[in-house]
């Protein structure tokens, strides 16, 4: 052992070449043993991220299940006629989501899509808490998906944002929005529009009601100026208020018209001022930033939830980054 030691811990009889070989070991299983503990505590961090995930959703899941309707008997008894109209029924949080809102007042729904995404949703006062912020309050580079926080999402439909933007990191571990990119489609990779067709819809619910969203678009962009050669970026995500000319560029109008333009899929799903949208926001993989977009139209009162998709087809005239000038640059 003492052996041992004297090969591998700086001696004063060591010669200049035997020291620089003794303190380089020693700095290289220094280093090796750090990225050792830092592994162990990344892998051990997303390991607990995915068992709050699957907790949370088998939790979630349960309670739906559990969840009977009963129907009451109505009385109806005759009155005079009122001139104003009734107030709208108070909202109720369904059974649900009542457990995630008593431990987390900045819960404000459920997410869950055909990839795998099955997770509570969040909102507070700004787009920057829960980007490295879980359910229960821990640290973790996956953060949450969440709700920006400029679109109303809780209220009675008419009152809700046109548009409700959800955030969530595109993991590695699939966790988060990890699993949207089976939804990527380009010209030259149109892979996941086979699966676009299999599963053309998602669903969401704030805390009083669920929803259905037909998928509209499904595009790659860029986020900054620099990465066009234009110069001009489409700020989907700005898009939470339509408004009318006059007011505003994020209109209903140019909303339809750039999103159409840029998605990889013509989905024929049709849309009308009055609809109600739901965009879902992750980074992609192509370049630094991007970001990859899935916009779903909710289904509207009275309608099927069924979509036709032996009408969609692959747009041939999409508007994609420009890769070699983005790569040149």
């Amino acid at each position: 052992m003492q052996d041992f030691l004297k090969k591998l811990i700086p001696q004063k009889t060591d010669t200049p070449s035997e020291l620089r070989r003794k303190i380089i070991l020693i700095s290289a299983s220094v280093l090796l043993l750090a990225c050792i503990i830092a592994l162990v505590i990344i892998l051990s961090g997303q390991e607990r991220d995915r068992e709050l995930n699957t907790d949370l959703a088998e939790r979630h899941t349960t309670t739906v299940n559990v969840i009977t309707t009963t129907t009451a008997a109505t009385t109806v008894t005759e009155t005079e006629a009122v001139t104003t109209a009734p107030p709208p029924p108070p909202l109720v949080v369904l059974p649900e989501m009542q457990g995630f809102l008593d431990e987390n007042l900045d819960t404000a729904g459920w997410i869950k899509v055909d990839t795998g995404v099955d997770n509570v949703v969040m909102q507070t006062a700004d787009n920057e808490k829960y980007l490295d912020e879980t359910f229960d309050g821990h640290y973790s580079e996956a953060g949450t998906i969440f709700a920006d926080f400029r679109g109303v999402v809780n209220d009675y439909n008419n009152a809700q944002a046109d548009n409700i933007v959800l955030y969530g990191h595109n993991q590695r571990d699939t966790t988060m929005f990890g699993t949207l990119k089976k939804y990527k489609t380009t010209r030259v990779n149109p892979t996941g529009f086979e699966f676009y067709k299999e599963h053309p819809t998602f669903t969401f619910s704030n805390l009083y009601e669920n929803y259905t969203y037909k998928i509209v678009a499904i595009f790659i962009i860029e986020v900054e100026p620099y990465q066009n050669p234009t110069g001009e970026i489409f700020d989907y995500h700005n898009y939470i208020i339509f408004t009318s000319p006059e007011v505003s560029e994020y209109t209903f109008d140019n909303w339809v018209e750039k999103i159409t333009a840029h998605s990889a899929i013509d989905t024929n799903v049709d849309m009308a001022p009055g609809d109600r949208f739901m965009t879902l926001s992750t980074c992609s993989n192509e370049f630094e930033p991007s970001r990859l977009v899935v916009v779903g139209r909710r289904v509207r009162e009275g309608e099927s939830p069924e979509v036709d998709t032996s009408k969609a087809a692959i747009n041939p005239d999409a508007i994609e980054p420009d890769l070699d000038f983005i790569y040149k640059n």
